[in-house]
């Protein structure tokens, strides 16, 4: 299962690349163009994607603490109170397609994200622990080295950087597809 995890990991790098690539290029028209294709691919289907791959990494800490049974450590946990409530809001919000959820996501996510990164790097040097978490439970242990680089912070990472990349998604298809709005100057002749 790790390895299948390992690869859902890789699969959320690569549409994050292709997100951020795609939010990049948009200066030239061959950007633009490129641009305009990235987002056609999730266009309306962002929240339901990000909820998705919440969904996906919830199940998947849950798997590996009570299936596998590895012990998470205090930075598990955090980020865990990061992507948990993620499921919740992004399922409700594609159910409802409330887009205002997007403000919400992308600041949860961002924590999780930083949370991850500062995981990820204890555990390759191990020296810049700080003491911040036990000694039961370090945070310094990988119970998992998929492809000789990817922990369980690492994946967590990928899950929150993907949901990002999908709310900024999210925001282009809302603004493209909100007619704009011209006011007019002459508002009794409109209600005749």
């Amino acid at each position: 299962m790790t390895t299948f995890f390992a690869l859902l990991a890789l699969a959320a790098n690569v549409a994050t690349l292709l997100l951020a690539v795609a939010a990049a290029g948009g200066r030239s028209e061959a950007g633009r163009r490129f641009r305009s294709e990235v987002l056609a691919l999730f266009a309306g289907w962002e929240l339901w994607t990000a909820f998705i791959v919440a969904t996906s990494a919830t199940l998947g800490s849950l798997y590996l603490s009570e299936i596998a049974h590895f012990v998470p450590c205090q930075f598990c946990w955090y980020q865990r109170i990061a992507m948990y409530p993620l499921a919740v809001m992004l399922g409700i919000a594609a159910w409802r397609h409330d887009h205002g959820v997007r403000i919400y996501v992308s600041v949860i996510a961002a924590i999780g994200a930083g949370l991850s990164t500062y995981h990820y790097l204890i555990q390759r040097f191990p020296d810049l622990d700080s003491g911040s978490c036990s000694l039961g439970v370090p945070c310094t242990t990988a119970y998992v080295m998929k492809f000789g680089f990817m922990t369980i912070p690492y994946m967590a990472f990928s899950g929150f950087t993907l949901i990002l990349a999908l709310m900024w998604a999210d925001r282009c298809g809302s603004r493209e597809a909100t007619p704009s709005f011209t006011p007019t100057s002459d508002r009794k002749d409109e209600q005749r």
